[in-house]
């Protein structure tokens, strides 16, 4: 964890005590499981905050416990507060729980879309959340796992498992699909957010970052429903979370082609993400909180971000630093009624930094975000296919509406298998749509984005000799102004190449700021602005 500067504020101390609680109450939960575990008969004491109930509730009693031990353990450990907070409780619980500070930096503020981490670990996680019925087995031990291999190299292999509140108990089968049941596409648009907030920290397995519910809400489209109240939107975030926090991860991964120039990036078994639940409301009696009116997120980054993002041990060959750039509409994107939609998004998301040229064969989309059966039924049944056939044009009709860029094969997909054909479609045309091409590649500028040697809060492209560039470069507002409009770049696009807001852009065109050596080299590169204009 890292240290702050401002050790003695009252956010940082009141943060510090949750992670502290959230280990004590893992390790007793953890003892309380395990006896549970051994003795499945075993009578517990009446009052619910000591007993884990039968295994058809198992997930709920464990979150339940976490969720409310948090505010009961504060009460019985107040004295770690500073002088002064001890003697009201409920001060302590409803004013400074609710004043935690949050991160700094929200998503989304200057453009349309955030760097995140795109090493296969991103996308073996995402499976095991989309396509958990799948992934999901039983080991030699009866403890549940899903593998992912890398097609290149099957030595290469990424596990996860699912682990009680406790620090290293893995779960057996049957409680471990209880925390899997919560997994979907609401898990998965957390993970996605946790790993775009994970690319701001400097050296995130020594960070951590506080998130609050209700903006999380916002993020995934949530604030447009109306059949929750809020405080249940908060609970299920805060379940969701919940869940996360029980995903562990261990990769071998050895990257390169020979072990001379390879990275080793394997880990031991680890948390995805190490994350602590603290919920501002009225508390009754009973020191619980049931409707809850804010949850916050306290959330560390696991161990595998020093192996698989780590720019600085990338430079140096010691580590991997693999991202690309997440479009704020697929969080947006609503799973019951675009479901494939969805699927695909979150994929080719995933897949661009690698897929660079956005080709792919239909089969292979469908393979990748549906069951195999599903497909091979609507190879022998016409209605299957015909319903297929509409979801899958369905989903490209709504990613071309989201400003995904889409070109149709004209050899292999030709008209009358497109979307909106109303053409009757001849014999065979399903297997002719399995077997088309087309190009399929992320809103702009992100496709131009990732195909850039520029990264994210990397260091910043440098001339390859001291003499490639003028030691000297000025330029102004105008010349800057008048080089993106003639490149046909917005400011947000030119902002997301430099690494910088959009807001600096502005300032720099309007005079209002001024452009650094190192900026303006490298403004002067990227907009081709000739040293003598």
């Amino acid at each position: 964890m890292s240290s702050h500067s401002n050790s003695d504020s009252l956010d940082e101390k009141i943060i510090q005590l949750f992670l502290d609680l959230k280990d004590d109450v893992r390790q007793n939960l953890s003892n309380k499981i395990l006896h549970f575990l051994q003795h499945t008969d075993t009578n517990y004491p009446e009052d619910s905050s000591e007993k884990i109930d039968s295994t058809s509730n198992f997930f709920e009693n464990i979150f339940n416990q976490v969720f409310q031990s948090n505010i009961s353990l504060i009460s019985l450990e107040s004295d770690k507060f500073p002088e002064g907070l001890q003697p009201n409780i409920y001060d302590i619980i409803n004013n400074n729980i609710q004043n935690f500070k949050t991160h700094s930096c929200s998503l989304f503020q200057s453009q349309s879309f955030e760097a995140i981490p795109t090493a296969a670990l991103m996308l073996s996680s995402i499976n095991s959340q989309i396509k958990k019925e799948e992934v999901w087995q039983p080991n030699e031990d009866g403890r549940a796992y899903s593998q992912h291999k890398a097609k290149e190299n099957s030595k290469n292999y990424i596990e996860h498992y699912i682990t009680t509140p406790g620090d290293i108990t893995l779960l057996p089968w049957n409680e471990a699909l209880q925390i899997i049941d919560k997994f979907g596409f609401t898990s998965a648009k957390l993970h996605l957010i946790f790993a775009a907030y994970t690319m701001k920290q400097e050296r995130p397995w020594e960070s951590l970052f506080v998130l609050n519910a209700s903006d999380l809400i916002k993020e995934m489209g949530w604030d447009k429903r109306t059949d929750l109240p809020k405080h249940q939107k908060l609970l299920e975030i805060a379940k969701t979370a919940f869940a996360l926090d029980c995903l562990l991860v261990k990769a071998v991964w050895i990257e390169g082609r020979n072990k001379k120039g390879g990275i080793n990036a394997s880990t031991p078994i680890g948390r995805m993400w190490n994350i602590a639940i603290a919920s501002y409301g009225q508390v009754d009696l009973h020191l619980k909180i049931e409707e809850p009116e804010e949850v916050k997120l306290i959330v560390q980054p696991g161990a595998w971000t020093k192996l698989f993002l780590n720019q600085a041990g990338a430079e140096s060959r010691e580590a991997l630093y693999q991202f690309g750039y997440l479009a704020q509409q697929v969080l947006k994107i609503d799973p019951y009624h675009e479901e494939l939609a969805l699927r695909l998004a979150i994929y080719l998301t995933l897949n661009s930094r690698v897929r660079l040229n956005g080709e792919y064969f239909v089969l292979e989309l469908l393979e990748i975000a549906l069951p195999t059966t599903v497909i091979a039924q609507a190879k022998v049944d016409r209605a299957k296919a015909f319903s297929l056939k509409q979801r899958w044009d369905n989903a490209l009709k709504l990613l071309l509406e989201l400003g995904w860029q889409i070109v149709f094969d004209a050899e292999t997909y030709p008209e009358r298998l497109r979307p909106n054909c109303k053409e009757k479609k001849p014999k065979g045309y399903f297997n002719k749509l399995l077997d088309a091409k087309l190009t399929i590649k992320p809103p702009a500028p992100i496709p131009e984005l990732t195909a850039s040697p520029v990264k994210p809060k990397a260091k910043r492209v440098q001339p390859k000799t001291k003499d490639t560039l003028p030691k000297d470069i000025s330029l102004t507002g105008n010349q800057v102004r008048e080089a993106r409009i003639a490149k046909g770049w917005s400011q947000a696009k030119l902002a997301g190449l430099l690494g910088v807001s959009q807001n600096l852009i502005s300032l720099i065109e309007r005079g209002d700021r001024t452009i650094n050596s190192q900026q303006a080299a490298l403004i002067q590169a990227l907009l081709f602005i000739n040293q003598t204009s």
